[in-house]
């Protein structure tokens, strides 16, 4: 499902050159969920951004569901991207003017042919738990409500894969708990493959592996 090899991503300023990450190979399976782990500064994000088309390596290989990913035009990423990928961030990342059914409808305004955007998205937020704060506004939910409108945005797009970056860092352990509780359904019910960074150690010990990151490296 996801794939790098030799993956290596390196900003370059006037004056200095950082290496983010250095020689990166690693392989995710279909219907697996993955934790990134490892301290501020190692990488983690830099790996969720290349997965998630939103950056490119400086050197190496992507592929995601079996297609390379290099030299494919923007707005055929852009196209991967909306169709194969969700993503779930620690902020939420809600628009403040729209109401809930609208923010979960954004994506799908990007694709062509989604059928009724409405229906799918009323049906993206009863998976959630959500179908009845349709027409709430995010600044009248609390912080788990938001994530899971988040989480209904991210799969209303019918997704093979999840990224999701501290989606319970802004939460408390209850309300994260339920977080969690939500992902694995997805995982398990729906075969959607996850990849989440976290570092919450018990979050990331019920996923199926862990892949721990240092200074740019895989370490384990």
């Amino acid at each position: 499902m996801i794939t790098l090899t030799d993956v290596n991503k390196i900003y370059r300023t006037k004056t200095i050159e950082t290496q983010a990450l250095e020689n990166v190979n690693l392989h995710i399976g279909e219907g697996e969920f993955v934790s990134i782990m490892g301290p501020s500064g190692c990488g983690k994000s830099t790996l969720l951004n290349i997965i998630g088309l939103l950056d490119t390596p400086t050197s190496g290989k992507v592929e995601l569901v079996g297609k390379d990913v290099a030299g494919l035009s923007d707005k055929a990423l852009a196209a991967l991207r909306n169709q194969t990928l969700g993503f779930v961030f620690q902020s939420f990342h809600l628009i403040s003017s729209l109401n809930v059914i609208d923010n979960v409808m954004v994506p799908l305004m990007y694709r062509s042919g989604a059928g009724d955007k409405r229906a799918l998205a009323r049906e993206a937020l009863e998976k959630v738990g959500l179908s009845h704060r349709l027409h709430h506004m995010p600044a009248q939910l609390s912080g788990g409500q938001a994530q899971r409108v988040a989480i209904a945005r991210a799969i209303v797009g019918d997704p093979k894969i999840i990224l999701a970056d501290e989606p319970c860092g802004n939460l408390d352990s209850r309300m994260g708990a339920e977080i969690m509780e939500l992902l694995h359904g997805l995982n398990r019910d729906e075969k959607r493959t996850i990849v989440m960074v976290t570092h919450n150690e018990e979050q990331a010990a019920a996923t199926d592996r862990i892949v721990h990151f240092f200074d740019g490296r895989q370490v384990k």
